[in-house]
């Protein structure tokens, strides 16, 4: 059904959203029980242990069976009302279990008894779906005249939105044998996603020598290598790295293959005309906001690469190839932040939001919803994750880095976002989309920028302050943009019957680039294996716009909290971070103060961008 289908989006698009600032050089503890208690996790706060966990999950799955056992009963709206309120404390119960064996595991990934408790709740989530799956079928299959009623239904009131939607997706509903088979056929389907899983952990990458000097390269390496003021490290990398994943060209394109053919069968076999239609349509936006995406930001690119060439002046290069994307600002701070001062940054930047948003903030940095810092075997990146019973948990990999204080300011808004739409909504309409979720992330990290630009008072550090906004504006908006318009292409180059193989998708990824990064670039060929290293194209297909879009409204909600003073505040506290999934993603961004309908929020978005690159122009100028 579509509320489990929530719940897990939720749990995948914010364990996907993840920041690599992985240095290993600045890890400052080796194991996990150096860690002064108040940079950890109390996952107590769930499960005092998993005795009573194990518990829990054997009543989930009674739970199951008992409702399993109500099938074919739905006569009044009595029963509907019943059913109801069982299914969802199921699944609040089932959601409390998977985030303790998520956290529980993620501390510590190479402990065999938390890997076991995880796939033990995998297991148990996988059940309770196949004893629960037929209730949707059976509301979808009343009559229309009753299934009015239904929706006018004073009893049924705390739930109408959720009887709307269920109704709304008979169209694209099979028979209850159907989806049965369906669901026992996910794990084969999602075969491909956990090949690529398992092959990106195996696989091996050579060391790479640069002045006699050896470097090890590993994926998180990788992204560190790739901001290294060296740029012969950055080309080592970038060749060592691409050279290595074009070894295993096929196999990387089978799997990213059959996700498509996966999406694209799903997508006929629900009736809906493409798989991109069938994802959005399944979260309540409307696919002309993808398309619209991609057409706004194609008419900007001039844009980008006019700051490219800016860039290029900055970081003092004679041209610039794929590998120098990423070259670090030449004032980078060369001290590393401590995580309490990173806190208070946090805090500072974000006061736009009102006073009763920081004290909730300042009690969430305090009361152990971070756990800070990296150690062997603790889960790479950084993400939130939470149950509607428990405080949100946010996990970072902290090394004193200045993105490390926008990854903290990013997670906290989804922390925020859960925090408030826990308390403010009922546990069926607290569970919010990956739309809205990115948007309050994004929203804390241009509150965040715009007050390191504040207090920036030297030529230097504006630069500074300006070069890591801009580049916020290139990953954020352009790149995740050139990831969704990839992902657009291969799937209808798929539906029209043509192979994809390693060929046509390189081939169509370097055109991208050559588009994306004009003339202000060297497109080096070896960027078109880049495919091959995005988890979202294998994990979370068609998701990767949802940043784009979200950096768009958050950055004008940003400026109105900044112009809208206190009635702002109040709006955006109560329409965007307390509304949960109450309503179409599309609504409450539309009541919180943007409509992303439009292209407007995107336009508006390119202008601000555009006076970002001429401040920086006449300041590296020295005007």
């Amino acid at each position: 059904m579509k509320q489990f289908n929530r719940v897990i989006l939720i749990v995948i698009s914010l364990m996907l959203a993840v920041t690599t600032s992985v240095l290993a050089e600045r890890q400052t503890y080796k194991s996990r029980d150096e860690i002064p208690s108040e940079y950890k996790w109390k996952i107590q706060s769930l499960y005092s242990d998993s005795a009573k966990w194990k518990n829990d999950a054997k009543k989930a799955k009674r739970l199951a069976d008992q409702f399993m056992e109500k099938k074919g009963t739905i006569q009044s709206e009595e029963q509907i009302l019943t059913l109801l309120e069982e299914y969802f404390a199921l699944y609040r119960l089932v959601e409390k279990l998977y985030v303790y064996a998520r956290v529980n595991q993620d501390v510590d990934i190479s402990s065999s008894s938390a890997q076991e408790l995880s796939n033990e709740a995998e297991m148990m989530m996988m059940y309770v779906v196949e004893r629960t799956a037929w209730l949707s079928n059976e509301l979808q299959a009343v009559k229309k005249e009753q299934w009015d009623s239904y929706i006018e239904s004073d009893k049924l009131s705390p739930y109408r939105y959720f009887l709307k939607q269920t109704f709304e997706e008979k169209k694209h509903a099979l028979p209850n044998e159907m989806e049965q088979l369906l669901i026992k056929t996910m794990p084969i389907v999602n075969a491909p996603s956990e090949l690529f899983k398992m092959m990106s952990k195996d696989l091996v990458l050579p060391s790479f020598t640069v002045q006699e000097k050896v470097y090890s390269l590993t994926a998180p390496l990788y992204s560190v290598y790739m901001s290294s003021p060296n740029r012969e490290v950055r080309k080592a990398a970038f060749q060592t790295y691409y050279r290595t994943l074009e070894n295993y060209q096929d196999t990387f394109a089978s799997m990213l293959a059959n996700i498509v053919k996966a999406n694209n069968f799903f997508a006929s076999t629900r009736k809906y005309p493409n798989a991109l239609e069938a994802h959005l349509t399944s979260n309540e936006v409307d696919p002309e906001v993808y398309t619209q995406l991609i057409d706004t930001v194609n008419d900007y690119l001039p844009l980008l690469h006019k700051y490219l060439k800016l860039k290029k002046e900055y970081v003092k290069l004679d041209s610039m190839h794929m590998y120098d994307l990423s070259a670090p600002s030449p004032f980078s701070p060369d001290e590393e932040i401590p995580y309490e001062e990173a806190k208070e940054t946090v805090i500072k930047g974000l006061s736009p939001l009102g006073a009763a948003y920081l004290a909730t903030l300042s009690k969430g940095l305090k009361e152990n919803w971070v756990d800070v810092y990296s150690t062997n075997g603790k889960a790479t990146g950084a993400y939130q994750i939470g149950s509607y019973d428990a405080h949100p948990f946010v996990l970072l990999n902290y090394q004193g880095l200045p993105s490390d204080v926008l990854t903290l300011a990013h997670e906290m808004g989804h922390a925020m976002h859960s925090h408030f739409s826990n308390k403010k909504q009922p546990y069926h309409d607290a569970r919010y989309v990956t739309f809205t979720a990115e948007v309050s992330s994004t929203l804390q990290e241009h509150l965040l920028h715009k007050q390191l630009m504040r207090e920036a008072s030297t030529k230097e550090e504006k630069l500074h302050a300006l070069y890591q906004y801009l580049e916020d504006f290139r990953v954020t908006l352009f790149r995740q943009t050139q990831f969704a318009e990839f992902e657009k292409i291969i799937h209808e180059m798929a539906q029209n019957e043509e192979v994809l193989h390693a060929d046509s998708l390189k081939k169509v990824y370097y055109a991208l680039n050559e588009k994306y990064y004009g003339k202000a670039v060297n497109v080096d060929k070896e960027i078109a294996m880049e495919w091959a290293r995005v988890p979202h194209f294998f994990h979370s297909s068609f998701y990767t716009y949802q940043y784009a879009t979200s950096f768009a409204a958050s950055a004008a909600l940003a400026e109105q909290l900044e112009e809208g003073g206190v009635q702002a505040q109040e709006r955006i506290l109560k329409e965007l971070f307390s509304s949960g999934g109450s309503r179409p993603p599309l609504e409450i961004l539309e009541r919180a103060g943007v409509d992303m309908s439009k292209k407007e929020p995107i336009e508006d978005t390119m202008k601000r961008y555009e006076e970002l690159i001429s401040e920086f122009e006449q300041l590296l100028q020295g005007q």
